[in-house]
């Protein structure tokens, strides 16, 4: 029985207390200002990895074709994987869950058992009240939480495409971060980069004063 959605991280050096407030003051990672995010692609915290579930009210966000890598093939296998989005005990961190599907991992994997995993958690400090919290009025939250997950992932180092979901929150993805994603990654080969990149596209994450396609 093969399960997936344990990302490449393990649960080695991680500190007895694993809650989520923890985790986040002292082993996030600041990918924006006031940005913190934790990869299971970097680390696995008990509250994080594959579950057989989603949680109650996740949003599907969108579907991603990509090549499968979190564990070494033989040859490239693509496959599609939909993304979900929940908050996580507070109105301001939300959780990305992936879920690939067997199309494709069954040809390589008679075993695998698709899950939801809950792969990336992210803290937007400056974001306290409920209106700046809104994902739908501030699609730029979500653009800059597809982009870091899409780099933890490690998918661009070959072709993927990602089709937002009709869901309310997928039709509010703007088409500029759409176009964006062939060519995004190109000059992005460490984490200071992404973030340096992220900021200059991002002005301002609450406000449209700055937008992907003036910035390119």
């Amino acid at each position: 029985m093969m399960r997936i959605g344990h990302g490449k991280a393990s649960k080695e050096r991680l500190p007895e207390d694993q809650s989520l407030d923890n985790m986040l003051d002292h082993f996030s990672e600041e990918v924006y200002p006031n940005c913190f995010v934790l990869s299971s692609y970097d680390m696995l915290p008990s509250f994080m990895g594959a579950r057989e579930k989603l949680p109650d009210f996740a949003v599907r966000l969108g579907t991603l074709h990509h090549v499968f890598n979190d564990i070494m093939l033989q040859h490239d296998v693509v496959v599609k994987t939909d993304i979900y989005i929940t908050t996580h005990e507070y109105n301001n961190v939300f959780a990305l869950h992936l879920h690939t599907a067997e199309d494709g991992m069954q040809d390589v994997m008679d075993d695998y058992i698709p899950t939801f995993d809950y792969v990336q958690t992210t803290f937007f400090r400056d974001a306290h009240s409920e209106e700046r919290c809104s994902l739908s009025d501030h699609p730029n939250l979500l653009a800059l939480m597809l982009y870091v997950l899409f780099y933890k992932m490690e998918i661009y180092h070959s072709k993927f495409t990602f089709v937002p979901s009709k869901s309310y929150l997928g039709i509010c993805l703007k088409q500029e971060f759409l176009a964006s994603l062939p060519t995004f990654y190109e000059d992005i080969n460490h984490s200071v980069e992404l973030r340096q990149k992220l900021q200059m596209i991002f002005p301002s994450l609450f406000e449209e004063n700055g937008s992907i396609s003036e910035s390119e």
